[in-house]
């Protein structure tokens, strides 16, 4: 069989990880196995690298972009003729964008099975009216051009009435984590970590505002055995490292940048700090999960499925002085922190392991 997944950033984040682990769990040597993305920049070395290194033909539509323009129309030709040419009896579009123009051009290009997994929404509450209209019936016009809708959560689902929209979980494997047993948590400080990408939907400001109440209000006097560390790379990089020299708190939060052996950084963590503002399901709960690492989080889109608020971590409503009391919370209550991380590493292992999601893929792929 020739399968294709189409991915608009070839960059190894949430959504392009399912795509390598859907694609690495099937046979190359029976199987001709493509991805379909936008231009290849110099960042997108480790994923040519993995995805060649499972079989994986890479295939560049360079005017397949996140931003709305004419090189819409140029992504929807390159996919057509690719589409037409290749033949694919399996395209397994991503995202938004791909949904839209990659659906529409891998139907009227003959192709026999068209799978489309939701791993985010262009049409969320903080655009306009009319932008969040326009995304939303462009995306409803297209769904008639798939033959499966999946979502990674079943709040996403009400937006697609019409049609029966599965969801499957994202899935994490494991068997690559090594959770360190012979840490005391007990004897150390209480670390708090954002480890996200620092942008907008990430929301590493909110994070360091609310350590600045934390310090202000002399929390961290009484509290000497906390630290905070901000890790991830990003467009609001600056703009972080400017704020929290602005507020004092060069001495207080730790900017450690890109991590690249998550197996070392997550055993030095105790709470994980995410205050997203929009998030489908977020791959990071699952994986400090692993490391009994309970989350604090944000009450939007997908997380609470993810996150259970007083099971395995801490939901809020959003906002720095709502975050503050969630970490306050944990700060004065060890214990639960200790608790909560052990429910959430149970959790994650029974509801969100890898293979569980490849055999609710390969379940449509082969029926």
């Amino acid at each position: 069989m020739k399968i294709a997944h189409v991915q608009v950033v070839p960059q190894l984040s949430g959504a392009q990880q399912v795509s390598l682990d859907i694609l690495s769990s099937l046979d190359s040597e029976k199987n001709e196995l493509y991805m379909i993305c936008g231009k290849i920049q110099n960042f997108s070395s480790d994923f040519v690298e993995k995805f060649n290194e499972i079989g994986v033909t890479l295939i560049e539509v360079p005017g397949l972009r996140r931003d709305i323009g004419k090189h819409d129309i140029a992504a929807f030709k390159d996919l057509y003729n690719i589409f037409k040419k290749y033949n694919f009896d399996i395209v397994h579009t991503n995202s938004t964008k791909p949904a839209i123009l990659a659906r529409i051009a891998a139907r009227l290009a003959g192709c026999e099975k068209i799978i489309h997994t939701v791993h985010g929404i262009a049409f969320h509450s903080h655009i306009s009216f009319f932008k969040r209209s326009i995304f939303y019936l462009a995306e409803l016009f297209s769904l008639y051009f798939g033959h499966y809708n999946i979502s990674v959560n079943n709040y996403y689902k009400k937006f697609y009435p019409l049609v029966n929209t599965q969801t499957i979980y994202n899935g994490i494997d494991f068997s690559k984590f090594e959770e360190d047993y012979y840490i005391d948590r007990s004897d150390r400080k209480l670390h708090f970590a954002f480890f996200a990408r620092l942008d907008d939907q990430k929301n590493p400001i909110e994070f360091i505002n609310a350590v600045h109440l934390i310090n202000i209000e002399g929390i961290l006097d009484l509290n000497q055995d906390v630290m905070f560390t901000l890790a991830g790379d990003g467009e609001l990089k600056e703009k972080c490292l400017s704020l929290i020299q602005e507020l004092n708190l060069t001495s207080i939060i730790n900017v450690v940048g890109w991590i690249s052996d998550k197996n070392d950084f997550l055993n030095s963590v105790d709470v994980l700090c995410q205050p997203s503002k929009w998030e489908a399901f977020g791959l990071a709960f699952v994986e400090a999960a692993y490391f009994k690492i309970p989350a604090i989080s944000t009450k939007v889109e997908g997380i609470p499925e993810v996150v259970l608020d007083g099971y395995t971590g801490l939901l809020y409503k959003g906002g720095a002085s709502e975050l503050k009391k969630c970490i306050v919370k944990f700060i004065n209550n060890r214990h639960l922190v200790c608790k909560l991380g052990e429910n959430a590493k149970v959790r994650a292992i029974h509801e969100f392991d890898k293979q569980k999601m490849i055999e609710k893929y390969h379940k449509i792929y082969f029926s």
